[in-house]
């Protein structure tokens, strides 16, 4: 993951967006899927709170063991977006 992200543990990343207006929370799947799982603005809030990131570590745990074909099933019924770096096409 290019930029400034942070470790928060248990497959969490928090990574610095926009020239360091807005916070995203990204989900770990194996280092081959990033999910994004909560995007907001600096300005609104600092951070999240150790709940929030409990539940952001569950998520990840569920996401984690997540099969291919699940992960593909999740993409064709809408339930994840697929979002493509640049000039990358989508595999």
């Amino acid at each position: 993951m290019k930029g400034q992200a942070v470790d928060l543990g248990g497959g969490v990343f928090k990574k610095r967006l926009n020239k360091n207006l807005h916070r995203s929370i990204i989900l770990a799947k194996g280092g081959r899927y990033w999910i994004y799982a909560y995007l907001f603005a600096k300005k609104d809030r600092d951070n999240i709170d150790s709940d929030e990131l409990e539940d952001f570590r569950t998520l990840a745990k569920a996401y984690a063991v997540l099969t291919g074909e699940q992960v593909e099933r999740l993409l064709k019924d809408r339930d994840l977006t697929e979002i493509c770096h640049g000039d990358e096409e989508k595999k």
